[in-house]
């Protein structure tokens, strides 16, 4: 790991970052101390220094002979700016059409609960994930992860998820989007993430959450989005309104570069 932090540091970052994010269900067990030290590519001690935080802080329960497990987080999300669909949408298509993307993986998997939890479907559930990476310019700057549940994700190609943004695959499959949920934050690159950006490990990321759903209001995809903050950034135009007591801001329309 490249960073001036100390790589017990590192790992209890990165192990924290993967608990907020609901990787592992409440009272799950994490992986093995040694399965982590050879993940992270750092010692035992180094990691059970890191556990040894994450205890200290309630996020996983040390229990002697069993392992660690995971604890519910009572950290909050964050909350989500609003703007106007019809913006969103324009924004997401004029990104898809003047960037190239890269698939990486497509997969059908079970989903996870926190994945169940946004796509309204059964933990277990078969959902389709793919990976990609998003360039502009032949440099590449967001890693991006959707699920979409099985009955549309069965009905994508990997030749169109490798060639064409997801807002115009659905079009082309005759879904008609209404909306988005989004949330952005800023998250710690995990191995994978750090890779696919040529960044180090540990480094400070753009975080775009999106929920998108259908005109009968039902969740079509979630993505989870990696930015390179060096590449990449997130505008929001804003319009003052009167209201009774003194004017307030309200967003008047997203916009990135």
């Amino acid at each position: 790991m490249n960073s001036p932090l100390p790589l017990y540091h590192q790992v209890y970052l990165l192990l924290r970052q993967q608990l907020l994010d609901g990787t592992y269900a409440p009272d799950a067990p994490l992986p093995g101390e040694n399965a982590l030290a050879q993940d992270y590519g750092v010692s035992r001690l180094t990691v059970r220094r890191a556990l040894d935080a994450l205890a200290a802080e309630g996020l996983v329960s040390r229990r002697q002979g069993r392992g660690t497990f995971a604890q519910p987080p009572s950290q909050l999300s964050a909350p989500q700016q609003g703007a106007t669909v019809d913006a969103l949408m324009a924004h997401l298509a004029r990104m898809g059409m003047s960037t190239q993307v890269r698939l990486l993986e497509l997969a059908v998997e079970p989903a996870t609960p926190a994945v169940a939890a946004r796509l309204e479907v059964e933990p277990g559930s078969p959902v389709h994930r793919s990976l990609r990476v998003r360039s502009h310019h032949g440099e590449a700057f967001s890693y991006l992860q959707t699920h979409v549940p099985d009955a549309i994700g069965r009905r994508i190609s990997r030749k169109a998820l490798g060639s064409k943004p997801l807002l115009q695959i659905f079009g082309e499959l005759g879904i008609r989007v209404s909306g988005a949920e989004q949330a952005v934050t800023a998250v710690l690159a995990d191995a994978a993430a750090a890779e696919a950006l040529g960044v180090p490990v540990a480094s400070a990321l753009l975080n775009i959450r999106r929920l998108v759903r259908d005109v009968d209001g039902r969740p079509i995809e979630y993505l989870d989005a990696r930015y390179r903050p060096d590449r990449f950034e997130y505008r929001l135009d804003m319009a003052a309104h009167e209201t009774a007591g003194a004017p307030v801001w309200l967003p008047a329309g997203p916009g990135a570069a």
